[in-house]
């Protein structure tokens, strides 16, 4: 694990700048001749909220379920499956200043044609650059090495060199690792088929992933109106045991359902189709 804060650790940065970027490029120059067949490039905490909904928000699960096959095909893999923020269509190069989102997308106003260039200064500029937030992925050893050891040099060097804020260049940096490593500046897959073929958690279809889903909202709704009924004092009563009766039920069914798409995923052919059914959208 990388320091960013203590320049006499084994493993540190040549400066605590970029978020975790300056990580990731460290990482690739130091160890680009010495690679593993799949690298993942994951924050330090183990629980957050952009972490998958169904994989407990919890980077270990992630870890345990990542299939390398699938990251070996495709090369690059966005361990994020939810696609907001960050999809579709989401930081324009061009937009004007007053239709900037300073909520939504506050790093818009900085990721310019100009920072743009001086990134990746021999591409064609894109009007859009989109994926899942939030810089957290797996790379295949080939991939990582399609570009030469100058080009993580040369942005790491940016990196150190912006007068952007640490923010905002690693805000810039979370929407240019599908073009570095996919030569995509939009990829957005399918919720379903990331699950299913990156995961083995495969459900059948959006459809049936969207239905879950939803009923994972019904449980949170329910767990949320037990805790209303408690800042309101109602500890017991009818309500209080409809709402908990509800809440157990629903997570029963989840659980259920959650085990038979793991089920479901151990059998390749299975994959293959969600997998298809991503290829065939995208033709």
């Amino acid at each position: 694990m990388y320091v960013v804060d203590d320049p006499s650790a084994p493993y540190h940065v040549p400066a605590n700048k970029g978020h975790e970027a300056m990580v990731y490029l460290t990482y690739i120059i130091d160890h680009y001749d010495n690679l593993s067949d799949t690298t993942m490039f994951l924050h330090s905490h183990r629980y957050a909220w952009h972490i998958n909904t169904l994989l407990g928000a919890d980077n270990a699960q992630v870890i345990r379920h990542l299939s390398d096959d699938r990251v070996a095909r495709v090369g690059y893999l966005n361990t994020n499956c939810h696609l907001d923020p960050g999809c579709p269509d989401w930081l324009h190069l061009d937009r004007p200043e007053v239709d900037w989102d300073s909520v939504k997308k506050g790093e818009e106003k900085f990721f310019t044609k100009q920072v743009w260039k001086e990134i990746f200064p021999s591409e064609r500029i894109p009007p859009v650059v989109s994926q899942p937030c939030c810089a957290q992925f797996a790379v295949s050893r080939d991939r990582i090495r399609l570009n030469p050891l100058s080009q993580y040099i040369h942005i790491r060097d940016w990196l150190l060199k912006t007068p952007l804020e640490d923010e905002h260049s690693g805000r810039v940096m979370e929407y240019s690792w599908q073009y570095l490593f996919a030569r995509q500046a939009q990829l957005c897959p399918r919720m379903n088929t990331c699950y299913c073929d990156g995961f083995g958690l495969c459900f059948g279809g959006v459809d049936k992933l969207d239905a879950w889903l939803a009923k994972l909202k019904q449980r949170e709704d329910s767990d949320n109106e037990i805790a209303s009924l408690s800042l309101g004092g109602v500890e017991t009563g009818a309500d209080c045991e409809y709402w908990r009766h509800r809440s157990q039920e629903l997570e029963s069914e989840l659980e259920k359902e959650k085990d038979e798409a793991f089920a479901r995923g151990d059998d390749i052919r299975n994959r293959e189709i969600e997998e298809s059914s991503e290829l065939a959208r995208e033709n």
